[in-house]
Order: C-alpha cells, then structure tokens, then sequence
C-alpha cells in the first residue's frame, strides 16, 4: 500500500510539473487582455498601405509556391522582420497579415493560368507556324455561321495577302484559303465530314504565368488576393498550410500607434497588447480618503428584561474622492531596445573589438613544414609539427581568456 501511494505521489508530481512546463506557458502567450491598459495598433488604412507595398513580393512567392505545389494548401505570410521591430518589443518573425488559398483554390488558380493545349487535325500536317482554334462566335477567322474550327497561317515577311501555294493543301473537307489580313486561314463547316480537330491537354502553369494571372485579378474575385487575406498580428494564431513562406516587413512598412486598450477598433491590427503608456498619460481613479466633514453618529439604546441597558453606536462620513495621477515617466525603453544599445556600445569598445576579431581567426588543420636554402648553411628543414603541443595550448590560453573576459563584461560588468 505505502508502494502503490508513493508511485501516485509521484505521477501527480510529474503531471503537475508538465502542466507548469507545457500547458499554463502556451495559455500564457495567449493575448486576452492588455495588462498596461495600452497596445499598439495599425489601422485599416495603415494596413492596406502595407499589403498594397508587398503585393508585387507577395505575389511572386504565393506563384512559385501555387506551381510547384502538387496537391495542398499554400500561404504567404508578412512578417515583423528583424529591423526596427524588436525596438518596439515585437519580436521578429511575428505574422501581421497573410494570404491563405486551400486545396480547392490551388488546383484552380492552377487550370486557369495554365496556357491552353494544342489543337492537331488527326491525318493532317499542319503549316509550319499555323494556329488552330475552335470557332466561339461569328467573326474574325470565323467569319461565318455554322463553322466549327479554323486554322490561320501567317504570310512570310514583306507579303501582302494570302499566298495560297505558301499555305499548302487545305485540310480534306475544310473550305480556303482566305485572306486574313496578311493571313492565309481555312475553316471547317459544322456539317463536314473532315476530322474534327482535338486539343491537347493544357501545360503545367509556370510561376511567370500564375504570377500574371493572380496579379492582375479583380479584388472582387474569389482567387485574388483581397478575397484571401488575414490579419494575424497578436490577435490570433496564424493559419497553418502545408506550402509556407514569408515576407518580411521592416518596422517601417507599417505604421503603428499607441492608443488605449478600450479605444481599439475592430478593423485594427493589434501588433502588441502591453505596451507602456505614452509619457505624461493621465489616468483618474477613485479612492476612499478620510473625510474633514461632520462626522453622523446614530445612538440605539436597548432596555433588556432584566433591567440592563446596551447602547449601540454608528458612525457615518467618509467621502470618496477622485484622484489623478501622471503615468508613463518610467522607463520607456523596451527589452529590445535595451538590448540593442548594450550592443551598440560593445561593439564600440575596444576590448570588444579585438575579441570580435577571433571570429575571422582561422586555426589550421595542417601544421605546416618548411624548407630553406642558404650559402652560408646550407639546406635545412623547419617542421613545426615538433611544436604542435605548444600551439594548441596557446589556441587554448587564447580561447579561455576570450571566454573569461566575455564573462566578465555580461555578467559581472564594472564590479
């Protein structure tokens, strides 16, 4: 029994400790309400600037990714970059915005860039640089009704109309040739008994022609990039895809206020939601304070049955009054931006400077050996490979003395 009670005390320790470990962090990165009272934003119009700046970046990372993508889902996310971003306690790599296209839409955006396939009579072998097409409607290469397919063949260079013995045979069954400007063309009546022309199957779009063909889609349409985008920022999880890639924004690209928690508006981008009040913010609250007024006392006198009296006293006239207090003077300063001063200021030092040169020092592999020549000595050997004991403790020595002094400038400083 004492057993089987140590093994359950033992489990719910592991159990308690995977939940401080795992699950209350990931509920702690969760944004549900600004602990400052203050967040920072970037509004609608900010916003659209933004994704208006990147569309042309955007769209040629969502094209390379939608043609090489053989069946899943495909996202393009703008990201906080590592300029300016962190000055403002954003961490780099944060999503503010992306463009989600599920399965469905791959495979169609897909089929309507792809080039269409290529038409072939069955029997017949078609002039060289010919065009053959399918008659849609009354006009141009198909200037008559009841015509289901043509085929248009470009005169040579400096020739005026068609040039019928240039063209060749018409197809068996296939009325022509016909001047078509500088053309020659045929065309096949819907009651011929000719071959009917097939048409191949569409090529694979390139990221050159999904790249044309998402750019210049109408932001009404359910594949353009209006209809497909999220705002991420700290309000929510970015959405998952099975082909991700990113594009980053400097702090720059997207402009961004502080205003207070309770004036965000739902068309805002929240990018983060505890930030530290602007200086000489105002805030009023209400506290209890002891009042310089009259003071109310209410006297109850009770008689018991046995002839005792109890009196009982109440006293009344305390005011609340409201207080105003200027917050924001503390340190304005961020973690990040913190951290990049201290580098700034090492890397300016001296010291620092030397020691940022061990990173370009090469030790080499090979101990080199050397032969010299002289007159006056004649030939002799140098092999420093005698003296590879000595080099390594100075690579040593070197290396331990960089480590100490690095320690002693993060953790120790001027003490």
């Amino acid at each position: 029994m004492r057993k089987t009670l140590t093994r359950a005390l033992y489990l719910v320790c592991v159990d308690l400790i995977a939940l401080y470990l795992v699950v209350l962090p990931a509920y702690a990165f969760q944004v549900s309400s600004s602990t400052t009272g203050y967040v920072r934003v970037a509004s609608q119009a900010a916003v659209s600037t933004m994704l208006t700046a990147q569309r042309a970046a955007t769209v040629a990372s969502l094209a390379t990714g939608i043609s090489a993508s053989t069946a899943g889902s495909v996202a393009v996310r703008l990201v906080a970059s590592s300029v300016g971003w962190p000055v403002l306690g954003i961490v780099a790599g944060m999503t503010l915005a992306m463009y989600v296209y599920d399965q469905t839409k791959v495979a169609a955006l897909k089929t309507a860039a792809a080039p269409p396939g290529l038409w072939d009579i069955p029997g017949y072998v078609e002039p060289a640089g010919s065009t053959i097409g399918a008659c849609t409607s009354v006009g141009g290469p198909c200037p008559f009704a009841n015509t289901t397919h043509y085929i248009l063949v470009p005169s040579a260079a400096g020739v005026i109309g068609c040039n019928p013995s240039a063209a060749g045979a018409v197809p068996s069954g296939w009325s022509g040739w016909f001047s078509f400007g500088n053309n020659c063309h045929a065309i096949r009546g819907s009651g011929s008994a000719s071959p009917v022309p097939v048409q191949g199957a569409a090529s694979p779009a390139t990221p050159a022609q999904v790249q044309s063909y998402l750019g210049n889609l109408p932001a009404s349409d359910p594949l353009s990039l209006e209809s497909n985008t999220q705002l991420v920022g700290a309000q929510s999880q970015p959405t998952p895809a099975d082909s991700t890639s990113a594009v980053p924004v400097p702090e720059t690209g997207l402009a961004t206020t502080v205003v207070p928690a309770t004036s965000v508006q739902p068309t805002d981008l929240v990018v983060n939601p505890n930030v530290n009040p602007p200086t000489g913010t105002v805030t009023t609250k209400t506290q209890t304070q002891p009042t310089t007024g009259t003071k109310t006392t209410t006297t109850t006198t009770t008689t018991n049955p046995d002839g005792s009296v109890t009196t009982t006293s109440t006293e009344t006239g305390q005011d609340t009054a409201p207080v105003s207090c200027a917050a924001g003077n503390h340190e304005p300063r961020t973690f990040g931006s913190i951290l990049q001063e201290h580098m700034n200021l090492w890397t300016g030092s001296g010291l620092l400077s030397a020691l940022n040169l061990l990173k370009t020092l090469t030790w080499p592999t090979t101990i080199p050996t050397y032969s010299l020549q002289s007159n006056l000595l004649g030939n002799f050997t140098l092999d420093f490979s005698a003296w590879s004991g000595m080099l390594t403790a100075i690579r040593s020595i070197v290396i331990a003395i960089a480590g100490f002094v690095a320690y002693r400038m993060i953790f120790v400083g001027a003490r």
